[in-house]
């Protein structure tokens, strides 16, 4: 898997680090691209953009890496609202789409660590119903107090699955939402274990929507991202 990375407060940090460690070894070169959102840089509000401070290279190398551009950047950027998913949902979009069509058999994992209430509902869903066709699932950890009934609408468990504005459904669900207090709470499953229970149908169902079967050699390198919400 690869993973995309961005980041937020310490609760987060945790999230990282018990569900990266578990994930990493699906990801062949352990190098992770990493964005941050909800963000103020120069003055401006960005809801994607570069962890590691780089204008050019997103990666960073390893969990560690991902922890250290965090903390870096909590020293260079302000954190600011609102929350808003479609940004970078669209950036791990496009790459799922560039390897697609290069007719690399990559798989993504987007995984998002949110603290707060979602703004851009609407434009999520959109995004998440376009990216439905793609090798891509999006996790969702929700760190904190927050009312997080939105995160239960992008997971469509109730087996409603989403529709964007402009009428199209999506093909498939490629959401998991776990809010973490409740896991930690309930003390009988771990976030990762939570969190990554819907993963391998998620990805069965988008192998066999695209006619692929088992037999070829690398038949399908996953690749995971992580992303998480100043």
């Amino acid at each position: 898997m690869k993973m995309l990375i961005s980041i937020v407060f310490q609760p987060s940090s945790e999230a990282i680090m018990e569900v990266g460690e578990v994930i990493q070894f699906y990801d062949s070169d352990r190098r992770f691209p990493a964005w941050g959102f909800g963000g103020r840089i120069n003055g401006t509000i960005s809801h994607c953009f570069n962890l590691n401070g780089s204008a050019s290279g997103i990666e960073v190398e390893g969990v560690q890496g991902i922890m250290a551009a965090y903390a870096s950047a909590l020293n260079q950027v302000a954190l600011s609202g609102p929350t808003s998913f479609g940004p970078v949902i669209n950036n791990a979009a496009e790459i799922a789409g560039q390897c697609l069509s290069c007719n690399s058999r990559k798989y993504f994992v987007l995984l998002i660590i949110t603290d707060g209430v979602l703004t851009d509902l609407q434009e999520t869903k959109d995004a998440l119903v376009r990216a439905s066709d793609l090798p891509l699932s999006i996790l969702i950890v929700g760190v904190g107090g927050a009312d997080f009934k939105q995160m239960e609408i992008l997971d469509a468990d109730n087996g409603c699955r989403l529709e964007s504005s402009t009428g199209p459904v999506a093909t498939r669900d490629i959401v998991q939402f776990v809010p973490m207090r409740e896991v930690l709470a309930g003390g009988q499953t771990s976030v990762a274990q939570a969190l990554l229970e819907e993963l391998p149908g998620q990805f069965l169902t988008y192998m066999r929507n695209r006619d692929i079967t088992p037999g070829a050699a690398n038949i399908a390198q996953t690749s995971a991202s992580y992303a998480s919400i100043y």
